[in-house]
């Protein structure tokens, strides 16, 4: 087993009535096989493409970020149920439910996407 930290800050002075200024840190058990390391894949619009396997069992840690500085990506099951659209330099983390996998597609024009997984352990 191997470890990840992943940790998420969130600071604002103007996006709400009040002053934003948090940070919250975990420490996630991962399996040592079965990841893939930080990838840039061209992601079109003439299909979805299957970045984690849906016949994968287990839970995965996902991250991308859509490198694109015009259009965006949408995340989603291999059964067409939408996670995420991230617009251009947006990111996202979260856990991938086992046996769901997940696609992505470019909604207006060929995007790169960097990503990674893990598999929770």
């Amino acid at each position: 087993m191997a470890t990840l930290t992943p940790t998420l800050t969130l600071t604002s002075t103007d996006a709400t009535s009040d002053s934003l200024s948090f940070s919250v840190t975990d420490s996630l058990t991962v399996a040592a096989a079965g990841n893939r390391g930080l990838s840039r894949e061209t992601i079109t619009t003439s299909d979805n493409q299957e970045l984690v396997d849906e016949g994968t069992s287990g839970v995965y840690y996902f991250y991308a970020k859509n490198t694109d500085s015009t259009n965006f990506v949408i995340l989603q099951t291999t059964a067409s149920v939408q996670y995420a659209r991230l617009s251009p330099g947006e990111f996202c983390f979260f856990p991938v439910n086992d046996g769901n996998g997940l696609e992505a597609r470019a909604d207006t024009a060929s995007c790169v996407l960097e990503y990674a997984y893990w598999k929770k352990g």
